[in-house]
């Protein structure tokens, strides 16, 4: 009898074995393609190719369709020119959560901030700097909007949004469910650089970078061995534009009307899902650095803050994060010197 219950333990033993390994040696499939100004990847293991590139892009394009200020027929736009105050799905979530974060951040994350984007060049709509100071406060503000079932209400008709500082996270988690959805468990999905990961590669988890914060140069800095996670980075360095003899960058304040002035140069934000991680970088940036040190510690937010400090290249990691940058990383030994140097 003993004999008998030792190789049944051992049969079992062999069969899960048996499984795990399959399940590590399935086949990996790539996907790629252009969004929202972008690049977007997917990349899934799976034991056969369930998820098409024309899956991918009909998702995408349903998303553009609601959440792209560039599109005339937009629901977006719709909302924007007051034809409608008709919210799809897509809009409806993504207001939604906006108008929490911008009350978390007390207003450093507005969607609000179309008209200040616009008259700075960097939307759809080219305003040459056409911007009343005095008067824009009466319609940038999350206040001033609200939704009441499927509509949208704005207290004044002038009031735009603009989405583009989370719609790339929103698309991810869109993809990600869909990927769920049909039982694909081990992925990784980057639109522009906000990345979620699910699962392994192969049973050890995805290797994400943390980009050096160059304009056209794409080079390591950190690497993160990231699993059931989602990574969104913004920074002042990629858009930027020339505006009388002055570098200005994209990233807009909702407190001042201006384009975002501070010693922050990059910012990464780890979460549970990418909607978050990419709203939370956008106000991070507009905070800036003390403040922005404050706000994740008291919301308990893993980030990573690169940012000058005179003539260096400093970061503020959260001991969180640092648990998951590898030791292969390129600049892990001045990560060590850089640690706790920023103001606190």
């Amino acid at each position: 009898m003993l004999h008998l219950m030792t190789l049944v333990v051992r049969y079992i033993c062999c069969f899960i074995f048996l499984i795990s390994c399959s399940s590590y040696n399935t086949t990996l499939h790539s996907l790629y393609g252009t969004t929202q100004g972008t690049f977007y990847s997917v990349k899934y293991f799976s034991n056969k190719k369930v998820i098409s590139k024309e899956n991918i892009d009909s998702i995408l394009s349903k998303i553009d369709i609601s959440l792209s200020s560039y599109i005339d027929s937009s629901n977006i736009s719709r909302v924007n020119n007051n034809s409608t105050n008709k919210i799809d799905f897509f809009l409806k979530n993504v207001i939604n959560r906006s108008i929490e974060i911008c009350n978390e951040t007390n207003g450093a994350f507005d969607i609000s901030i179309a008209p200040v984007v616009n008259a700075y060049g960097f939307g759809p709509k080219s305003n040459s700097l056409k911007l009343d100071t005095n008067s824009i406060s009466q319609y940038v503000g999350c206040n001033k909007i609200w939704i009441n079932n499927n509509l949208i209400h704005k207290k004044k008709e002038s009031i735009e949004l603009d989405v583009n500082g989370i719609a790339q996270g929103f698309s991810v988690d869109i993809l990600s469910n869909f990927l769920k959805e049909n039982y694909v468990s081990d992925f990784i999905i980057n639109i522009g650089g906000e990345i979620f990961c699910s699962g392994t590669k192969k049973g050890k988890p995805w290797l994400i970078a943390i980009e050096k914060p160059y304009k056209n140069i794409q080079l390591q800095k950190y690497i993160l061995r990231l699993s059931n996670k989602a990574l969104a980075t913004s920074g002042s360095y990629r858009k930027t534009k020339k505006l009388e003899n002055k570098i200005i960058s994209h990233t807009m304040s909702p407190i001042t009307y201006k384009p975002v002035e501070n010693n922050l140069i990059s910012v990464s934000i780890m979460s549970d899902n990418c909607m978050d991680a990419d709203a939370y970088a956008t106000a991070c940036m507009s905070m800036g650095l003390e403040k922005s040190i404050q706000f994740v510690k008291k919301k308990k937010i893993e980030a990573c803050f690169i940012y000058k400090d005179k003539n260096d290249t400093l970061t503020y990691m959260t001991s969180g994060l640092l648990d998951l940058v590898s030791s292969d990383s390129p600049d892990f030994s001045d990560l060590q010197l850089s640690l706790g140097a920023a103001p606190q």
